[in-house]
């Protein structure tokens, strides 16, 4: 939501080496840049949070390496999500992925979500 515990913006866009939290301004995306949009909702009191990454124009075959071994290293962790499974594992589910693909995990952000 716009102003949301103070982000100036209703919605977060990333472009290329942002990693998070990215707020628009008015820079044009540009052939070959990747964009994550992230959305957050309140809804009588609880919170939802999506994202999604986009290849603008052509990207390159690194670009594609990114994005694709981040999304694996969702599946890996959304694989586990069950009753009893420790927020820990989650983690270490998708840091090995992200490892097993030569890229490596933020810990800056780690907890970072709802």
């Amino acid at each position: 939501p716009l102003n949301y515990m103070g982000f100036p913006k209703s919605i977060c866009v990333s472009v290329n080496e942002v990693i998070c939290h990215g707020i628009p301004d008015s820079r044009p995306l540009e052939d070959g840049d990747i964009v994550n949009l992230d959305v957050s909702v309140c809804l009588e009191g609880f919170h939802a949070d999506l994202n999604e990454t986009y290849f603008v124009g052509t990207c390159d075959e690194e670009s594609h390496k990114l994005v694709r071994s981040s999304y694996n290293a969702l599946k890996a962790a959304t694989a586990l999500i069950r009753p009893g499974t420790l927020y820990r594992q989650l983690g270490a589910a998708i840091e090995k992925e992200a490892a097993e693909n030569g890229c490596s995990v933020v810990t800056a952000f780690c907890g970072h979500g709802v």
